[in-house]
């Protein structure tokens, strides 16, 4: 009786340790540094349109490298979609909209604007940041007055400043 238990209690072992070994690990998103859909908001109450958002490998005018989908006509150091883009549809000539991505990484040391493909390369638009006051909130770029077409925000990183050499030499204190 005593051998048969403990055989029970090692396989019980055995097998407890092989749960533990073959158990499943899931990624679980970060909510905190997750980015918002882009947003459209009419210029006038009533006007229709549609709004698609899309990925960056469902952009137009990219290319990949090591993986990851740049905007054709920037470096992989000198810019890349700051999440998804979004496609606006239609407006009826005349109609515009605004539209504003979460541009969560702002203050550190990112610089972007928001981008809309022509039909062969990414043009700057005009784009207002909008930083929220006590440090509460998203910080969110937008551009007003645009119509039917894609866009995207496209930031660079522009690195820690370089600091400067002290040009005096430290005296020593008697």
């Amino acid at each position: 009786m005593k051998r048969t238990g403990k055989l029970f209690v090692a396989s019980l072992l055995v097998v407890g340790l092989l749960a533990l070994s073959f158990s499943l690990a899931f990624a679980i998103a970060d909510p905190v540094n997750q980015l918002a859909d882009p947003m459209v908001t009419p210029s006038f109450e009533g006007e229709e349109y549609t709004a698609l958002v899309l990925g960056p490998q469902y952009l137009p005018g990219t290319f990949e490298e090591g993986g990851l989908v740049y905007p054709t006509g920037f470096g992989p150091s000198e810019g890349q979609f700051s999440g998804s883009g979004i496609k606006v549809s239609d407006l009826k000539a005349g109609e515009t909209v605004s539209i504003s991505f979460d541009y969560k990484f702002y203050n550190y040391m990112w610089t972007g604007s928001i981008y809309m493909w022509n039909g062969t390369q990414w043009v700057r638009l005009a784009t207002k940041t909008e930083i929220p006051s006590g440090g509460e909130g998203s910080t969110w770029a937008t551009v007003s007055g645009v119509g039917n077409g894609t866009y995207a925000l496209i930031v660079g990183n522009y690195g820690v400043p370089a600091t400067e050499e002290p040009t005096v030499e430290p005296t020593a204190l008697d």
